[in-house]
């Protein structure tokens, strides 16, 4: 059996114990360090070297406790020598011990402080991440949430994203890799920034390793497609067709743009101005300090479909008279029994579709002919690509008419009834008919 390895975090791990003995191995590169594993498969690491005749041993620490690496150990393993060199007695030097030395900030401490500067932000999304955390990460990757966050690596990364993708879950896993390249590039900025929580500050991390992580295939597709004009009215006359609350709920989801559900569950009373009429929807999606505030206006048909299916409570998106929003998976499941009946009738023109397909169908089919409503319009109206130097600097107007506008050309579209068409007065035979009249 080789004594002497060079005692990198890999080799160390992989020395196997024997039972009822206690193996010593040296490392190759750095005289006198070595690491004790008993016969329970502690790793101890150690120092061992002669000041004169006499011959002495110092304990560095014990692998994996209170954060104790193969790395730090070498390093004081190396500042020992070097102490002998100068014809310093390490003995009565105070070295880092490993009943002294502060374990390095973890993974899990850097997730954590990640939720905790999106709690910080007023993040409506960061109770939604700390539970995608804790059960994609901490509960399935129990090793790499101890391990130091500055040794996490890009295989570290690719390790959790692709269980979670090995799943099926493609869009999970996508959100996963978000998650972790943020908060790497969070606690890397706030090096810099006193305003950032103390929880990401004391982290002083220097290196993204999920900075190259490419997006997850497949995370996104459903959004890419746009129902035909002929699938969008089938999905209509089903929708009309569902039991209370649910088609108020989907002929509202549809008839105020095919906003955001998450944006939506939020609204409450409060934020609905019958007079205009209109609501206000608080938009806190991207790195936003603070929720920008989308207002929608609102088709006579949409207030009618508000007063019916709300009561006593305070939330208007809601299938309980408003005691409480509707859950998330709440529209998803009905657009999905919807595209179920379609593919049973034979209406499914194309692949399958999600709650996201109605909102890239609304925007898709607004954009051609005859509707023709420009991105800007449909870009306010739909509370998207608004982070922009010419939005936030230069363009203050709110196109409240133009985005109803934008839901009355939606209205007439989902109903197959045709544009109104201006009529051309010709000026000369007006002048002709009044004056021989």
């Amino acid at each position: 059996m080789k004594s002497k390895i060079k005692l990198t975090k890999t080799a160390v791990e992989g020395l196997k114990p024997k039972p009822g003995k206690q193996l010593i191995w040296w490392d190759s590169d750095v005289t006198g360090f070595g690491v004790r594993v008993n016969a329970g498969g502690t790793r101890t690491f150690f120092y061992q070297d002669r000041i004169g005749h006499e011959e002495f041993k110092i304990t560095l620490g014990t692998l994996g406790k209170k954060g104790y690496t193969a790395q730090m150990a070498r390093n004081d393993a190396e500042e020992i020598q070097a102490k002998l060199r100068l014809k310093i007695d390490p003995r009565t030097v105070t070295l880092r011990e490993e009943k002294d030395a502060p374990p390095p900030p973890s993974f899990g401490d850097l997730m954590n402080a990640y939720v905790e500067l999106l709690e910080a932000q007023g993040k409506v999304s960061a109770r939604n991440v700390k539970n995608q955390v804790k059960a994609d990460i901490q509960k399935a990757h129990p090793k790499l949430w101890k391990k130091p966050a500055a040794e996490i690596d890009l295989d570290d990364c690719m390790h959790i994203v692709g269980t979670v993708k090995d799943k099926g879950k493609f869009r999970q896993a996508d959100k996963i890799r978000a998650y972790i390249r943020t908060a790497f590039s969070e606690a890397i900025n706030s090096r810099g920034d006193v305003n950032m929580p103390a929880s990401m500050r004391k982290l002083k991390l220097t290196f993204n390793p999920a900075r190259d992580m490419r997006k997850v295939k497949g995370s996104s597709n459903a959004k890419d497609r746009a129902l035909s004009v002929a699938e969008f009215r089938a999905y209509w006359k089903h929708v009309q067709e569902l039991p209370a609350p649910k088609r108020e709920l989907a002929m509202l989801h549809v008839i105020t743009g095919g906003q955001r559900q998450k944006q939506l569950s939020r609204v409450t009373w409060t934020d609905v101005d019958r007079d205009a009429p209109s609501f206000v929807i608080w938009d806190g999606k991207g790195r936003r300090a603070q929720p920008r505030r989308h207002s929608v206006p609102l088709l006579p048909l949409a207030l009618e479909l508000m007063d019916s299916i709300t009561g006593s409570g305070p939330y208007v998106f809601s299938c309980n008279g408003g005691v409480s929003p509707v859950n998330d998976r709440y529209l998803p499941e009905i657009v999905s029994g919807i595209c179920e009946k379609m593919r049973e009738a034979g209406e499914l023109e194309g692949e399958p579709f999600t709650a996201g397909t109605i909102r890239a169908t609304i925007e898709t089919r607004l954009m051609k002919r005859p509707h023709r409503v420009s991105s800007d319009v449909l870009g306010q109206l739909l509370s998207h690509g608004m982070g922009g130097i010419q939005q936030r600097h230069y363009q203050h107007d709110d196109f409240e008419d133009e985005k109803l506008e934008a839901l009355e050309k939606l209205w007439r579209l989902v109903n197959d009834l045709p544009e109104p068409v201006a009529q051309v007065v010709d000026i000369a035979e007006k002048r002709k008919v009044g004056a021989r009249a």
